[in-house]
């Protein structure tokens, strides 16, 4: 895998709007051709949201985020984002939150211990807070490539129900 994005972003314009692709993803969700999967549909502040129901759903399954935004010239922009559920990318967030943190706090109180002439003991902090942002990073990309399979079944879908090839494999190695 040589894309290490951990939510991969695409964004393209068509011209459907932003209710005929609304409808297109109701109408494929019904559709069990299209829908083998059952995925589920919500819609979230003007976001369309499609995940995975409970019975197929892993903590690495991601979900697919679609935001429309009617453009100019009656075409219409989407952006779409792919990766896992927001409880799990919050809890990675909080983890390179911590280890950020941790990094800074050796530097400073290293630092200050340093310039007082004490020993340096909290710039053992550096290498730990590193340890931690490492240590997710490696496991969300770990838990990408176990959701590749499931990211493609999202990507199908999205392009069945607007009718369109929308997704380039040559932009993310997915």
């Amino acid at each position: 895998m040589t894309d290490t994005t951990l939510r991969p972003r695409y964004k393209f314009s068509t011209e459907l709007s932003s209710e005929d692709i609304r409808n297109g993803m109701r109408t494929a969700l019904k559709d069990k051709s299209v829908n083998e999967y059952e995925l589920r549909y919500r819609s979230v502040h003007g976001h369309l949201i499609i995940s995975f129901p409970q019975k197929h759903k892993h903590f690495w399954s991601p979900t697919l985020d679609v935001n429309l935004e009617d453009g100019q010239n009656g075409k219409t922009t989407v952006r779409v984002l792919i990766g896992p559920e927001p409880s799990i990318w919050t809890m990675f967030m909080f983890f390179y939150t911590l280890g950020g943190l941790a990094m800074l706090a050796g530097l400073v109180l290293g630092y200050s211990q340093w310039t007082l002439g004490k020993g340096v003991l909290a710039l053992w902090l550096i290498p730990a807070g590193f340890a931690i942002v490492l240590f997710f990073y490696l496991a969300a990309l770990g838990g990408k490539s176990k959701a590749q399979h499931q990211m493609k079944i999202l990507k199908t879908f999205m392009e069945e129900a607007i009718g369109q090839p929308v997704f380039h494999e040559e932009e993310h190695d997915l």
